[in-house]
């Protein structure tokens, strides 16, 4: 799995505990945008394998370019 370095930069991981949830978001040039949930009872209720690297794994695999991330941002980004 390779994935450019300039998306991997801008990936952070957000705990929400009131959803109790997890989110990734892709930042950039002082913008953000949200990319993918998930609970934490699926995370740690899903025995066969390891939930939250295959959640991390499918998200990145299935992002856009990272110029295509940064026209989003542009976009639709929300300013950080």
């Amino acid at each position: 799995m390779k994935i450019d370095n300039r998306i991997v930069e801008g990936l952070r991981l957000k705990d929400v505990p009131e959803n109790k949830t997890k989110e990734i978001h892709f930042y950039a040039n002082g913008k953000s945008i949200f990319l993918s949930s998930m609970t934490e009872e699926k995370l740690i209720n899903e025995e066969q394998l390891d939930m939250f690297q295959h959640w991390i794994e499918e998200t990145t695999l299935n992002l856009p370019t990272y110029q295509t991330l940064l026209e989003i941002l542009e976009t639709e980004g929300n300013v950080v």
